[in-house]
């Protein structure tokens, strides 16, 4: 059993690499001082600082906010999908994969163009039609915490979903005929059982919004609503000098916060496991006849979908097809061109973009899936002594925000000799940032499929003979294909989609399509509709991707019969 060490070794050198960037930070932070001041003077200045006690309540609240709002709509819809009558039910089983197409930063620009006080399409519009000033303000922490809610509703409908199906139907049944309706029903039985997942999506996406810096970059920071992400933003690029340290320092108290936050969800996913409902496949899937009421229930979902994806996008469609809107005479006009597409094809980074953002998704998609499937293999499969630590050790980055880990990056990247000069400015920095903030959620994809494979297929391969690595390769590897697949598109799409982790790191010559779209929007005022034109571009490149698994399925059941029909010939 030499060879089942492999893993594990790997497993620990991994956690070495992780750890290199963030003891620079922690390095970098206690060493050096700003202004004559000791690092400990300037933590000490952080810490009792009325702005870091804003920080936090406004992190917190942005991020609790949002998480409750997407639970509740995200586990409404799930139930009325997987246990209702509704119709359009297939339709709205798929619709909620098509916001994940929409980076957070895209879905920004569209809330802007609709909700903002001044060029906001829906607040003219109003006006125009009732006379009345603006009625939401998108750049405010109710914004925030719309713009999180909304865009946080597929995670948690696509974590909550799989429980609701499996639910034991004679839990319900046995309500009803006790004479309980379908709202009792919910509320005593189907709520207290789902409960352990709820909180588990609750709290991932809870991490998430602690962790975000799209939204509160571009709809709290113009107006003063910051975050703790964007305040390390702030003092790297818009301080002057850059005051480096005080970013280092809010990033360690950044990280505590959210360490706190992963063990909370670690403690809560564990205690699911423990509340077992599902004795085995359930016999027949238990779905209420709404009767009259399924038409509200569709409007709930069509609503709930409406404001996740088809209104943001919509808009972003409208916006890129307008050279610019006309309010004079009290009357909003419209004027479509395709000027815009041309304007954003014809920009001058936007083709390197394009090829930086396909290259970095491919080789952090690949990278970060082979390292998923050891840290994976070596916790499940392995039978070493200390083999479950790695899944302790794939669990630890989830605990650092992008931005952060970027910081820790940048740090390594000044303080290690030679290092800057051969790597620094190339796109080897985001790669290995996407990889880190990512590996978790990779590691829990390959994992789903590795914990069904049977030991007994590893232990006769060996009994007969093969090597680990033959056995490894001939059997283990082909057999969790399926979850390698889904790592790397996970990866490969979030590579594209992705702002905080790469923002600090992106330079003139490793820039992305985000990073484009962000100093595009940022420093060109009349550039809002060939933004929305690229961004849609971008949102297309993210649907293609997402799709050619799904043709490619498609495609192969389509040739089933024929390869029977060859197979019986």
């Amino acid at each position: 059993m030499k060879g089942s060490r492999i893993p594990l070794i790997f497993s620990f050198l991994f956690l070495v690499i992780f750890t290199i960037p963030v003891l620079y930070l922690v390095y970098g932070s206690t060493f050096f001082g700003f202004g004559g001041r000791s690092a400990g003077q300037t933590f000490l200045e952080i810490i009792s600082s009325p702005t870091t006690g804003s920080l936090l309540l406004n992190t917190a609240i942005y991020a609790l906010g949002g998480s409750v709002l997407a639970t509740v709509l995200a586990t409404a819809y799930a139930w009325i999908i997987a246990r209702t009558d509704v119709p359009g039910k297939g339709m709205f089983r798929l619709l909620p994969l098509l916001p994940l197409t929409m980076p957070f930063v895209v879905k920004s620009f569209a809330w802007i163009y609709l909700f903002s006080p001044n060029i906001g399409l829906a607040n003219i519009a109003l006006k125009q039609l009732f006379g009345v000033g603006p009625i939401f303000n998108i750049y405010s922490m109710a914004g925030m915490i719309f713009s999180l809610g909304v865009g946080g509703v597929p995670l948690v409908f696509l974590t909550i979903e799989p429980a609701v199906k499996s639910m034991n139907p004679a839990l319900e049944e046995a309500s009803r005929v006790a004479g309980k309706g379908v709202l009792n029903t919910l509320r005593k039985v189907t709520l207290p059982i789902l409960l352990p997942a709820i909180l588990s999506a609750f709290m991932l996406l809870t991490i998430i919004g602690l962790e975000n810096f799209d939204y509160p970059f571009m709809l709290g920071h113009p107006v003063g609503i910051d975050t703790l992400a964007t305040e390390v933003y702030f003092w790297i690029y818009e301080s002057l000098p850059p005051r480096y340290i005080t970013a280092a320092l809010l990033s360690i108290i950044y990280i505590v916060i959210t360490v706190v936050a992963v063990s909370i969800y670690i403690y809560l996913t564990r205690q699911t496991y423990k509340f077992v409902v599902v004795t085995g496949k359930a016999p027949y899937q238990t779905v209420h006849t709404l009767r009259k009421w399924k038409y509200v229930a569709f409007a709930v979902c069509f609503i709930v979908m409406f404001f996740a994806f088809i209104l943001p996008f919509g808009t972003l469609v409208l916006m890129s097809f307008t050279p610019f809107l006309s309010a004079g005479g009290g009357k909003v006009e419209l004027f479509f061109t395709l000027e815009n597409y041309v304007k954003a094809v014809n920009l001058p980074l936007f083709y390197q973009a394009i090829s930086n953002a396909i290259v970095l998704g491919l080789v952090a998609g690949l990278l970060g899936t082979l390292i998923a499937m050891i840290l994976s293999y070596s916790s499940l499969k392995s039978k070493v002594k200390g083999a479950r630590f790695t899944e302790m050790i794939s669990s630890i980055p989830l605990a650092f925000p992008g931005i952060v880990y970027g910081l820790s990056l940048f740090w390594m990247f000044l303080l290690l000799p030679g290092v800057s000069k051969v790597i620094y400015g190339t796109i080897w920095p985001l790669v290995l940032a996407l990889i880190f903030v990512r590996l978790p959620y990779c590691v829990r994809i390959v994992s789903g499929s590795l914990i069904q494979l049977a030991d007994e297929l590893e232990e006769s391969s060996r009994v007969a003979g093969a090597s680990w690595g033959r056995t490894f390769f001939r059997i283990v590897l082909p057999l969790m294909k399926g979850g390698l697949i889904n790592s790397f598109l996970y990866t490969f799409i979030n590579s594209l989609r992705e702002l905080g982790a790469i923002v600090i790191l992106s330079t003139s010559q490793a820039i992305v399509l985000t990073t484009l779209l962000l100093q595009l929007y940022s420093q060109h005022a009349m550039a809002l509709n060939t933004v929305a034109a690229a961004s849609v571009l971008l949102c297309l490149l993210i649907m293609v991707t997402l799709a050619i698994p799904e043709l490619s399925r498609a495609y192969h059941l389509r040739e089933l019969p024929k390869k029977l029909k060859h197979l019986l010939h």
